[in-house]
């Protein structure tokens, strides 16, 4: 049953695909994030969503990016340009402040 379910999600998140063009800028980003309910923190001027693989698929194509290191996907505005920081994402919510969206906040959301 559990891989039907991936099947079946992942077919979703393709046929919905279609249905959604690039964000403009960050309140378009941030207005889809809300009215998703997709667990998220806007720290500085980025949308870090915690999120599944399949919901992450979409976020890619509105102009999201995944990042490794912390295990989120990113609106900055710009495609990820291979840029790296040294910073854990503690520090930077430290540095530049942060809002959490959404209920349930953690790391995971299904």
């Amino acid at each position: 049953m559990r891989i039907f379910r991936h099947f079946l999600l992942r077919h979703i998140i393709y046929l919905k695909a279609g249905d959604f063009g690039t964000v403009e800028n960050f309140d378009e980003a941030l207005n889809f994030v809300v009215k998703s309910k997709i667990k998220a923190e806007v720290i500085g001027q980025w949308i870090y969503c915690f999120t599944t693989p399949f919901i992450g698929a979409l976020l890619e194509t509105i102009g999201f990016w995944y990042s490794f290191k912390h295990e989120a996907y990113i609106f900055t505005g710009n495609p990820k340009d291979g840029f790296a920081d040294d910073e854990t994402l503690d520090e930077i919510k430290a540095r530049l402040g942060y809002q959490p969206i959404g209920g349930n906040h953690g790391k995971n959301q299904e």
